[in-house]
């Protein structure tokens, strides 16, 4: 279970105000923000009951986002805290697994018209439209530390990382950010 009164991964690593190449009269063409979920979910199923779950997990993830990582594996992220332990009470052992790893991830935010252009610096993905469209999701790596991606549409993307992890990625990132310039707001 998230316990809300931790420190924040990213809090003290990404202060507010405008950064990097942007006027304080223009709009600034990034935005990053740390994203707060309630609950950061790992399911997986069995090779034999990939079916069922996908059957059931939507059922049992309402009002979360699904994250398609592998066949057989999903991330389920809700704003709300405890959806481990629903998730736990609807999914009987011989149907899959569920792991809490809510504490385990900071999450980034990117938004902006200059999103797909940063994430072509940061990411070997490829961000038209056609190849990760809004909803998509995939694991990949930058800098030598695994990212967890989620676009959320065509201008916005939530990048997962692991903890321990969040001063070096949020260093390479705004290092590669500043060339467009960017914001974070307060």
């Amino acid at each position: 279970m998230v316990d809300h009164a931790l420190t924040w991964p990213i809090a003290n690593h990404l202060p507010a105000g405008r950064h990097g190449a942007v006027s304080a009269t223009e709009a600034p063409p990034l935005i990053l923000a740390e994203r707060r979920p309630g609950s950061i979910v790992e399911v997986g199923c069995w090779p034999d009951t990939l079916n069922r779950m996908q059957m059931v997990l939507p059922q049992l993830a309402r009002g979360a986002v699904i994250l398609d990582l592998a066949p057989g594996r999903w991330w389920v992220v809700a704003e709300q805290a405890g959806m481990a332990r629903e998730l736990e009470r609807g999914i009987d052992p011989g149907l899959g697994a569920v792991i809490d790893l809510s504490d385990a991830r900071a999450v980034l935010r990117v938004s902006g018209p200059a999103m797909p252009d940063l994430m072509s610096r940061l990411l070997p993905l490829d961000f038209r439209r056609d190849s990760l469209a809004p909803g998509g999701s995939a694991e990949t790596v930058t800098a030598h530390m695994g990212v967890t991606l989620h676009r959320v549409d065509d201008i916005t993307v939530d990048l997962f990382v692991f903890r321990g992890f969040t001063r070096s990625f949020l260093h390479h990132v705004r290092e590669a950010a500043s060339g467009f310039g960017y914001q974070v707001p307060a």
